[in-house]
Formats: C-alpha cells, sequence, structure tokens
C-alpha cells in the first residue's frame, strides 16, 4: 500500500488491516491458523460481507453496558429489545446454543473483517451508513491458539477493563456495551461494540518529545493502523515498500529515533501505566496495538484494542481501587498462573518477542537500525516510567507448546532473557 495524502482514511485502515500481514505471524506454529471459510476470510475473502442480526427480548437475552456513553448503543437497542449480531459461520455451527430463540431476523449490518476475523468494521445497517465502528462476536471455532467464544463473563470483563482504562486516561479504543442470548452466564453467548476511535491519548509531535499526560483531545492523528502494518508485507502489492519505511522517509527524522520515540518508548509507557494504574495487563501485540499517524508522519500516537485483560487484584488494593472486580480474568482467583508470569507473558511474549522484536528485525533489514538501539531504548523507557517496581521474573514466560481440547493453558519459562526490558539478577 503506498500512503497517498488524500487517502480516506478508513479504507486505508480497513487495508491495512487485511493485506500488511505478509511475515507477521511466524511466532508460534498455531499464529498463523484460521478456522474459517474462504468468504469470511480477511485475506482471501470478499471485501464486505453480510452479518445477520436477531431481536432478543428482555426474557430471551440481556444488553450489557458500562459507565461509557456513547451513540453507538441506541443502534442496537430498543425499548425492551436489542440486535444480536451473528457471524454467519456462527449461525452454521453444530450446537449453537440458543439456535431456536433466533426466530425474528433484525436488519443486515455490511461489514468488512479486520485481521482477526471474528470481529468486523461495522459500515452499515439496514442499508444506511452508520458511524463507523467494530462489532466483536462470538465465533466457536479456533483462531490461532483459541476457540473464540464470547460469552457474558468475558463481555462484562471487557466492559469493566474499559471504563477502567479511560477513567486512567489511557488512550484505548472502548467497549461501550454487548449483549447476550440466553440466562446461563457460562452459555449466554453474544456480542460487544467497541468504538472506532480513542477518548484520550499521548501525541508524539514534532520534536518527538510526548507530553507526560494524554492530550491529544478531540484531535487525534489522522490515519490508523494495526502495528504489525507498519513491518508487514502486502500480500497484494508484494513490491511496496511498507509502511515502516515510507513513513520515515515522510517524517525526514533519523529512523532509530523515529522508532523509539513514535513506537518502543510509548507502547511501554503505556503497557507500564496501565498495569501500575488499573492492575491490567494489556496485551501489546501486533494486532491490539494501533498506530497513529498524520500523512507527514510528524504528530503520532500509540492507542489500544481489545479491554479483554488480565487483571491484578493485589496492584488494585495497593493503589488503593475497591471497585468490584470482573468475573473472570483476575489472577489468583480463576486465573491461577503467578501474576509474574502473566505480566511476562503479556510483557515480554506479546509486546516483545512477537512485536517490537519483528519489528526490529524488518528496521535492521530495511533502514539499517540497529535492533539494539531499539533494545536500549525499550529499557531506557522501562527504567524511566517505574518499571523496577512491577513484579516480573528473571526469564520469559510462554504458553506451552501444544493445544489442550478444554481451552486450558499454561505457562512454561522458556529459559529467555528479556531484551526488552531491564530484568532483575
Amino acid at each position: 500500500m503506498i500512503l497517498d495524502d488524500a487517502s480516506d482514511p478508513l479504507p486505508s485502515w480497513q487495508y491495512a488491516e487485511r493485506y500488511l500481514g505478509v511475515g507477521t505471524r511466524a511466532y508460534s506454529r498455531f499464529s498463523g491458523d484460521l478456522e474459517i471459510s474462504e468468504s469470511y476470510h480477511p485475506q482471501r475473502g470478499s471485501e464486505r460481507f453480510v452479518v445477520p442480526t436477531f431481536r432478543v427480548t428482555a426474557g430471551q437475552g440481556t444488553f450489557l453496558s458500562n459507565g461509557v456513553e456513547s451513540t453507538l448503543t441506541k443502534l442496537y437497542r430498543g425499548g425492551d429489545t436489542f440486535l444480536l449480531p451473528v457471524h454467519p459461520e456462527t449461525l452454521a455451527f453444530p450446537g449453537l446454543p440458543g439456535r431456536d430463540a433466533l426466530r425474528e431476523r433484525g436488519p443486515d449490518l455490511v461489514a468488512v473483517p479486520s485481521a482477526n476475523a471474528r470481529t468486523v468494521f461495522v459500515e452499515r445497517i439496514d442499508g444506511d451508513p452508520v458511524e463507523p465502528h467494530f462489532v466483536k462476536l462470538h465465533y466457536p471455532k479456533r483462531l490461532s491458539r483459541f476457540t473464540r467464544r464470547l460469552r457474558r463473563p468475558i463481555i462484562s470483563l471487557q466492559l469493566w477493563a474499559a471504563e477502567e482504562l479511560l477513567a486512567a486516561g489511557l488512550p484505548v479504543l472502548p467497549e461501550v456495551a454487548g449483549g447476550v442470548l440466553g440466562d446461563v452466564p457460562e452459555e449466554a453467548w453474544g456480542f460487544l461494540i467497541r468504538e472506532s476511535r480513542p477518548r484520550a491519548g499521548t501525541v508524539t509531535g514534532p520534536d518527538g518529545d510526548p507530553p507526560e499526560e494524554p492530550g491529544f483531545g478531540a484531535d487525534p492523528p489522522q490515519h490508523t493502523v494495526p502495528l504489525f502494518a507498519l513491518y508487514g508485507g502486502d500480500i497484494r502489492r508484494p513490491g511496496d515498500p511498507t509502511l515502516l519505511v515510507q513513513l520515515v522517509a515522510r517524517s525526514g527524522e533519523d529512523p532509530a529515533l523515529w522508532l523509539a520515540r513514535r513506537v518502543v518508548a510509548p507502547m511501554v509507557r503505556l503497557w507500564l501505566r496501565a498495569v501500575t494504574r488499573t492492575g491490567c495487563a494489556l496485551e501489546l501485540h501486533g494486532q491490539n496495538t494501533l498506530f497513529a499517524f498524520d500523512p507527514d508522519a510528524r504528530r503520532t500516537a500509540i492507542l489500544y484494542r481489545d479491554c479483554g485483560v488480565y487483571v491484578d487484584p493485589r496492584v488494585r488494593r495497593e493503589r488503593g481501587l475497591h471497585r468490584e472486580l470482573p468475573p473472570v480474568n483476575v489472577i489468583s482467583r480463576d486465573i491461577r498462573q503467578p501474576r509474574e508470569r502473566v505480566f511476562s507473558l503479556t510483557y515480554d511474549s506479546f509486546m516483545g518477542h512477537h512485536a517490537l522484536e519483528r519489528l526490529a528485525q524488518v528496521a535492521a533489514d530495511t533502514l539499517d537500525v540497529p535492533p539494539e538501539r531499539l533494545r536500549q531504548a525499550a529499557r531506557e523507557a522501562f527504567a524511566a516510567h517505574g518499571g523496577a517496581a512491577v513484579a516480573l521474573p528473571a526469564t520469559a514466560y510462554y504458553y506451552e507448546d501444544r493445544l489442550n481440547t478444554d481451552g486450558r493453558w499454561n505457562l512454561v519459562d522458556t529459559g529467555e532473557r528479556p531484551a526488552w526490558r531491564v530484568s532483575p539478577p
């Protein structure tokens, strides 16, 4: 994809999601697995597809929301009923709980798939254009390592975390509402509504130095892409330079400084602020991390999406945060792994190994940036923003190299010293 100053930001975002991922899914032997038909595949499917909705009454299901007010809610809720979007693959899935209740069709959504297939951009409802947004859909098939069911406990977690992260002033695309079919939490499934713009954020300006606290307000950078689109190849136009190469050239800045100041340090800072202020361990890998930029690449920002995070109650107690915890993903309760290992999974493996290490490799190959300069920038940001106070192990942890049929997972010691932070001796 060649950047064009006149490009419409939304189609550019959609193209980047679908086609700029070549070489970015090699971090595990399961990362490229997508159990999805050709019609709905992000790279091989149609440009758009129809997502059917069904009207669900109060007796059949529950509409859920948080304290984040959004104009999107009214698109899906009216009176005592709400619209339940269902992915076509889910609708055809044998044994779908509550299928018999899906009797009354609602208006169709016209949607574009995102990189992870089951979250889609919604462009139209009942044929009418709507404010661009995402819906995350129940998907009882495996995408990458896990089956992507979306049940009530996870929906409640994401709504809870979105509210917490926004209250802490962090640059997230918030989930604002959702709904489930059924009344048994372990079986009730549904969807989430996510905004496509952040409520707060920190812009790195032309001088390369961001303010200490979020501040772009209603004026975020114009374009947004998933982080992997910076360093991924274009599956449709393999001869095009990466977005990373194009943006660095447009900025006129030193490539190593541009990456350190605008990507590496802001990601480290965001992870640390989230975990120390809210107890939420963000999964800042290449899909969940978003990079926002103006056409001249001189105003940039790191954003985050998908609030299905792990929560550490110990950090929250120490911070004096006493709000009731979400129903799942709470370390020491349903997450039986030590918090040090969970933090390492999200920082060392998701952000460090999966995202930043690949970014560094591409930057070395295309811009002659020594990877160690970027690793050192991460270590400096880690030290500067309180990383020493976070419970992290001396070596990195990741999932064991197997799939469990029950969806359970275990973390194992990789034996590798973390490269993207200061680690204890």
